[in-house]
Order: structure tokens, then C-alpha cells, then sequence
């Protein structure tokens, strides 16, 4: 264990944005972990003081604020800009890992050295329990898989610090799908993206301000992701079609009403031009 943690020096970073109710059941999960974590860095993006009192009642972490609020890709890259391990482990400050994550993560990356990265599976839950689990993603990502899905949650996500600075992080302009477009332009630059298939993390679904639970904001970040990537989905022979029908499908499902049938409307007519194509 000892060896493990000299080599695989492991910071995680959580931004934080009025996740007040979830962070200690968050927090815990990390001092949890059967593998050590070297620091624990907490972005308050914007919450101003009553977030870094709040912040202060914890011990081992550090907590760097932000003002005025800059949005999740702006937290995580300055969260990664403080770290001082070669090896980062993104959380949601609302999300749970399991004790044995990163201990299992580090036991893939040993006996896969040409992976610069790795995620997990995924159990989703609400205040009811537990909603769905997802296992079945491919055991090494391809640009191809990522036109198609996101597949990566950053909560299940650790990679070489190296790697997400040569990048230059997130995309500060994307509101949503920032983690998506990151993955693109990863596995695109010739960086590899591992996979273990067991439910690591688990997700909250609780509807209380988690940008995938809004669907225009996944719309709106999916559209920009298209645009971006126009030229991926031509050099790989990608259906557009085919990654809006997804889009706007899963964007029904996650808006109530009306405007949910209507998302679910145009996810069938883009489904025409995927399935003709």
C-alpha cells in the first residue's frame, strides 16, 4: 500500500456551488478511500463567505475561493492549477465514491501503464435509493464512442495531471458538456481513456441544480459540442443525426411538461435522418 501511494499520488478536486446539504456525506467517501488521498482541494465558486465558513468546519481540506461565481469548468481547472500530485481525481460535491475506488483505479493504471486515464461505472441515486447503474462502456474510449456518447462521468474520472494541463483543462466557454469535450480532444490527441466496470461512484439524481437535470442546458452544451467537433464527426464518418436524436431524447427525459414532448418530438425527427443516413 505504502508503494502504491508513493507512486500514484492522487489530489482531488471538488468544486463547490451551494451543495450545503450533500458535501460532508461527499466528504466522508473521500477520507473513506482504502487508498489515501495526498490533498483534498474544494473550489468555492462564488458562494462567497457563508461557503467558506461553512468549508472551515472541515479538517484536511483546502479550500480556495473564487469570486465571482465562474462555473464548474473555471473551478475544476483552478482546482487542478493548486494540486500538487501528478494524478487527479475529479468529485461533485453532491456525488459518493465507493471505499475502494481509487484503490482500484490505481490497481488498473499499474497493470495498464499505456492509460492516461480511467473511469469507473456509475450507480445513479436519489433520495429514494438507488435509480440505475451503468456498466456497459467500451474497455478502452474512441473518438468514435465519444461522437456518440459522453460516457465519462467526471466523478468516476482520474487522470495524469500532465495530461489535463497540455490540454489546457476544461473549456472555460462550455456551460455544459465541458467533460464531454475534454474527453474528445484527449482520446483525439492520442491519450488513452480506461475503463473499469464496476459501479465505482454513485451519481446523485436529485434534481436540485445538477446541470444534467436541466434540459435545455444540455441542448444548449450538446449544440456547442456539434459545432465544435464538426470536423470530428466528418473524419470519423459521424452521425450528427444520430448524437442529436440522443440529445434530444435524453433532454425530454430530464424536462417536465409540454416542453419535454416537444424535446422528445424533435428527437424523433433527427432519428429519421440518422437511421436514413
Amino acid at each position: 500500500m505504502q508503494e502504491q501511494e508513493k507512486e500514484f499520488k492522487i489530489s482531488v478536486v471538488i468544486p463547490f456551488y451551494k451543495a450545503y446539504d450533500f458535501f460532508a456525506e461527499t466528504l466522508e467517501t473521500v477520507k473513506a478511500q482504502t487508498l489515501p488521498v495526498s490533498e483534498i482541494i474544494v473550489v468555492n465558486d462564488g458562494c462567497g463567505k457563508q461557503a467558506e465558513e461553512f468549508l472551515a468546519q472541515f479538517d484536511g481540506i483546502t479550500v480556495h475561493s473564487l469570486s465571482p461565481n465562474q462555473g464548474v469548468s473555471v473551478a475544476r481547472n483552478k482546482g487542478v492549477e493548486i494540486a500538487t500530485s501528478e494524478w487527479i481525481a475529479f468529485l461533485d460535491a453532491d456525488d459518493h465514491w465507493q471505499a475502494d475506488k481509487l484503490a482500484e483505479q490505481v490497481s488498473f493504471l499499474k497493470a495498464h501503464p499505456e492509460f492516461d486515464g480511467v473511469h469507473t461505472g456509475v450507480e445513479t441515486f436519489n433520495k429514494t435509493g438507488s435509480v440505475n447503474t451503468f456498466l456497459n462502456k467500451p474497455e478502452s474510449l474512441s473518438v468514435n464512442n465519444l461522437l456518440i456518447s459522453s460516457h465519462v462521468s467526471p466523478s468516476s474520472f482520474m487522470l495524469k495531471r500532465s495530461v489535463f494541463e497540455k490540454l489546457d483543462g476544461f473549456d472555460t466557454q462550455m456551460h455544459c458538456s465541458e467533460d464531454h469535450d475534454f474527453t474528445i480532444r484527449m482520446i483525439e490527441s492520442g491519450h488513452l481513456i480506461g475503463f473499469i466496470p464496476k459501479a465505482l461512484i454513485r451519481l446523485r439524481r436529485d434534481d436540485h441544480g445538477n446541470l444534467s437535470s436541466n434540459g435545455r442546458k444540455v441542448i444548449k452544451g450538446h449544440l456547442q459540442l456539434v459545432r465544435k467537433h464538426a470536423s470530428l464527426f466528418k473524419k470519423y464518418n459521424a452521425s450528427k443525426a444520430y448524437f442529436l436524436y440522443r440529445t434530444f431524447m435524453s433532454a425530454g427525459g430530464k424536462t417536465a411538461g409540454a416542453e419535454g414532448k416537444v424535446y422528445y418530438l424533435i428527437g424523433r425527427f433527427f432519428n429519421l435522418f440518422a437511421t436514413s443516413g
